[in-house]
């Protein structure tokens, strides 16, 4: 053992001693690095600006219109006994703020898409996550959601905004939405390996879903974001 301090002394640390150290060093580095952009704010737009600010993420709410999603109701229920609709921005949102904070009711359009959708509701205090503010946006072919999440360790609450980017495929028998890019704060969590999963799990394991609609996204037989649409075709 003696010998080995003066060694130590002598020669400095191993390289496996430095190469620890080095890996050590650049874990810590990034979980700091994670933290802060969790928790760096992202700045609300009403349309996406044409020359992105460096270092700087974006965050574009879906429209809400009561006059233009009036027919929510009724694709709700051709979603739960089977047929094809074609659901609306609006409309995908004015189903987003009927479960705001409200029971789950039987029947709901299609729009949740997140296998199983989300849905907003009222954070709990003692929750270490939750979220509410669900709200949707169609753009192209590309699927966004977004929600408020809240950050609960030990009392000490954060709000932060969680916003996806994606689209639909086939997962199994059914359809799932395959986010490209998802982003907790200004943290790019696509860029994590294993944190995007992680997050959905979480998110969806609080939502509060109707099982009628549960039963109807499993008989979903096609499902896709065309030209800011939504359309989708459930079994009977």
């Amino acid at each position: 053992m003696a010998d080995k301090k003066v060694e130590k002394a002598l020669y400095g640390p191993s390289t496996v001693e430095v190469a620890l150290g080095a890996v050590l060093g650049l874990l810590l580095g990034g979980v700091f690095a994670a933290v802060y952009l969790v928790f760096k704010p992202v700045t609300a737009v009403k349309e996406r600006p044409k020359e992105p600010a460096k270092g700087v993420i974006y965050h574009l709410s879906g429209k809400t219109d009561g006059n233009k999603a009036r027919n929510w109701q009724s694709k709700a229920t051709t979603f739960v006994n089977g047929g094809s609709i074609i659901v609306t921005e609006e409309e995908l949102n004015a189903w987003a703020a009927s479960l705001n904070g409200a029971p789950a009711a039987p029947a709901k359009p299609a729009a949740a898409p997140a296998a199983p959708p989300p849905a907003g509701g009222t954070p709990a205090s003692n929750d270490f996550i939750s979220a509410s503010g669900l709200n949707f946006r169609l753009d192209g072919d590309k699927f966004h959601v977004s929600q408020k999440v809240l950050l609960n360790y030990y009392g000490i609450a954060k709000e932060v905004v969680m916003q996806a980017e994606g689209g639909f495929a086939r997962s199994g028998d059914g359809f799932a939405f395959k986010p490209e890019r998802v982003y907790l704060g200004s943290c790019p969590l696509h860029l994590l390996p294993g944190m995007t999963p992680a997050l959905v799990r979480a998110l969806v394991a609080k939502q509060k879903v109707s099982d009628d609609f549960r039963a109807a996204w499993v008989k979903i037989s096609d499902m896709a974001v065309d030209g800011g649409l939504l359309k989708i075709t459930t079994q009977p």
